[in-house]
């Protein structure tokens, strides 16, 4: 049984890619507002058509600069292309979207819909300064235009994913907005339950916390409470470390570039990172950071390895730049060996302080591709078109290992049940 889906607000793709690696789903639509994401999705679309194909030769040209993108995509029919729709959702566009995704539907049946609105409005990171614009925010509300996608292809189910501050976020008028989103999914016809998920119990090696709102058509009445529980017995008995997922990445200091596997490799790169043979490492280059920086990067990873968060205010004042210092306190962050990570935000994109290696030898901010694998991305993961917005595309994006271990539940209740 093939499992249809459109991915709403996609990102570069982290969400569908757990669902694209199991030939039981079939992805009918991406839609995405920004265009290097929806550049990313349309790379990612192109590897695994060729991968089916037996063609990757052509993606390692790709990924080797011997030929460039325009090259590649004629390698794939525009029906493979021609998912990713470049859109941003809106009252403007909605026709527009639903015309593109009703020409790739055609007769199919819709068994899923998934995705989750920029969390940003959400966020308990900047609220103090998001609540000056919370009357013209737009973002609230995407929720309802996710509606309108329920209504209109009537999904056996649907997955939303935001961040953890949706449980506290308060609307214009002053009331709790996740009660009123429930309400909405229910009048438009689907039964919900949510859980707060930390992808590190999910052998992501991060420690992230998001809210994932599951919803069926009320028929399948005990859907959502077997979502999360089939779920939840996929919980990792080992959280994996910063030191596993950077395993085979070779030493760099800031300002190079290094796109050559070490030797190493242990069960969990195997099992998750480097899942296709005989494509090259890309997107390992370090930023170059000046002296200042490279000083206190050196005294917060020292400390982070003992155990210590080095706050600001406790630098020497040789090394201070900011006036204000008993603000923003941990402006600088250290990654552990034997941790997993926190969480990685798009802030990233800006700079790499909250993102220190924990190797004070190397002495930087970690490269994408380390904070891809953080991320829970596979290697062969190419992000477009630059370095901040392959950070910002990292980010947003909902870890594909959880994505996985998703895709992977919801196909065993089909089975079970449908």
């Amino acid at each position: 049984m093939t499992l249809n889906l459109i991915d709403l607000f996609s990102g570069a793709g982290g969400l569908t890619e757990g669902f694209s690696t199991h030939n039981e789903f079939n992805i009918l639509g991406h839609v995405e507002k920004d265009y290097s994401a929806s550049l990313t999705l349309k790379v990612r679309e192109t590897f695994h058509y060729l991968k089916k194909k037996k063609k990757l030769k052509v993606y390692r040209d790709y990924l080797n600069n011997k030929i460039d993108l325009d090259t590649l995509f004629k390698h794939v029919p525009s029906s493979i292309l021609d998912k990713v729709i470049n859109e941003e959702i809106s009252q403007n566009t909605l026709t527009k979207i639903f015309e593109e995704l009703d020409s790739k539907i055609q007769n199919n049946k819709v068994h899923g819909i998934i995705g989750g609105p920029p969390c940003q409005a959400y966020s308990t990171i900047g609220r103090a300064i998001n609540i000056k614009k919370k009357e013209s925010d737009e973002r609230i509300y995407l929720y309802k235009f996710y509606i309108k996608f329920l209504e209109k292809y009537n999904p056996d189910f649907f997955i939303f994913e935001n961040v953890k501050g949706l449980l506290s976020f308060k609307d214009t008028n002053g009331k709790l907005l996740l009660p009123q989103i429930k309400r909405d999914f229910e009048k438009s016809g689907y039964k919900i339950k949510y859980e707060v998920i930390n992808t590190k119990f999910f052998d992501v090696a991060q420690s992230r916390e998001r809210i994932i709102i599951f919803g069926s058509k009320k028929e399948f009445n005990d859907f959502p409470t077997l979502f999360f529980n089939f779920l939840n017995n996929k919980k990792s008995s080992k959280i994996p470390t910063v030191h596993e997922a950077f395993c085979g990445l070779p030493n760099l200091k800031n300002g190079e570039i290094n796109n050559n596997y070490t030797t190493e490799k242990n069960k969990y790169i195997n099992k998750y990172i480097r899942t296709t043979r005989n494509l090259p490492l890309t997107q390992n280059i370090a930023r170059p950071h000046n002296e200042r920086d490279l000083k206190i990067y050196k005294l917060v990873s020292f400390a982070k390895q003992s155990g210590i968060n080095l706050k600001y205010n406790e630098l020497e004042q040789s090394l201070k730049t900011h006036k204000h210092d008993d603000k923003f306190l941990d402006r600088y962050k250290a990654l552990k060996w034997d941790e997993p990570a926190h969480t990685i935000v798009a802030h990233i994109a800006k700079d790499g302080h909250h993102y220190i290696h924990p190797d004070i030898r190397q002495n930087r901010s970690i490269t994408v591709r380390e904070a891809a694998r953080l991320q829970g991305f596979p290697d062969d993961f190419y992000f477009e078109q630059s370095r901040t917005a392959a950070f910002t595309q990292i980010g947003n994006a909902v870890p594909p290992i959880l994505s996985q271990k998703f895709s992977e539940t919801i196909f065993e209740i089909y089975n079970n049940l449908f």
